[in-house]
């Protein structure tokens, strides 16, 4: 039996086959967490893609591919699943954990993945998030912590969701510019990846607190995940860190004069 059997009622008709048959079904439930699972559905997605694709784009590939889904897939599943037991008529079931494997070998650059809006900057006009780049201000101490890491050897990250794009408030171009912005006033470079679409329902991997831009990160620069910070000021950047098996440090113990 496949994953297409989440519950009795699908397993039913081919354990009464077999029963018919005199034919034994043994049950293998190779048991992960939804987070386990989520890491595992980008990682496949980034190695045969070579990036996250939009939702758009998922839902198109997904026709041909079924290793190519959306966040709501393993939710949906989560949610119907009932777990295989003997009383079925299964002659056994095997609980098999799930244990991530190592990374290949290659995979061996430390990193910090840094969030942006109250961690890296505010608001001059005291907004949430900036609009426009003459809004961007640093915030102290950010400029001195980051070049000493970048002369460790660490590479530098940012990793956003810029939901104001889904609701019309700011362009694609604009983020970008006030993104370009924050890096200028800081002195420093920072690769970003930002997510622009609609905070909920979650139709995408790249919003944090999905997994995505840190697989997509690990899996395009071969980073270590055991030298990989995630610093950020939410509660989505922490589950984001720990679905993406990252340490996370709060922007306040990471900065802190």
């Amino acid at each position: 039996l496949d994953n297409t059997y989440a519950d009795r009622a699908s397993r039913a008709s081919i354990l009464a086959l077999a029963k018919r048959r005199g034919v034994a079904v043994r049950a293998v439930w190779l048991d992960a967490t939804i987070e386990d699972a989520q890491y595992n559905a980008v990682e496949r997605l980034v190695r045969k893609h070579g990036s996250l694709v939009s939702p758009a784009e998922t839902k198109k590939l997904s026709r041909k591919d079924p290793n190519t889904f959306g966040p709501s897939v393993l939710f949906r599943y989560r949610k119907v699943f009932e777990e295989p037991t003997a009383a079925e008529g299964f002659s056994a079931v095997e609980r098999v954990r799930f244990v991530r494997a190592a990374q290949p070998a290659g995979y061996t650059h430390k990193a910090l993945l840094l969030d942006y809006d109250g961690t890296l900057r505010r608001t001059k006009s005291g907004a949430k998030y900036p609009l426009t780049p003459d809004d961007v201000e640093v915030l102290p101490g950010r400029t001195a912590v980051l070049r000493r890491h970048l002369a460790e050897g660490y590479k530098l990250f940012g990793v956003s969701n810029q939901s104001a794009v889904s609701k019309g408030e700011l362009t694609e171009e604009a983020a970008r510019a006030c993104f370009a912005r924050t890096n200028a006033l800081l002195g420093v470079d920072i690769e970003v990846s930002f997510c622009p679409h609609e905070p909920a329902p979650i139709n995408c991997w790249c919003r944090k607190p999905m997994p995505g831009m840190a697989v997509d990160l690990i899996e395009r620069h071969r980073l270590d995940r055991a030298q990989v910070t995630m610093v950020g000021d939410m509660t989505t950047d922490k589950t984001f860190s720990s679905r993406a098996g990252i340490r996370f440090v709060h922007e306040g113990d990471f900065f802190k004069a």
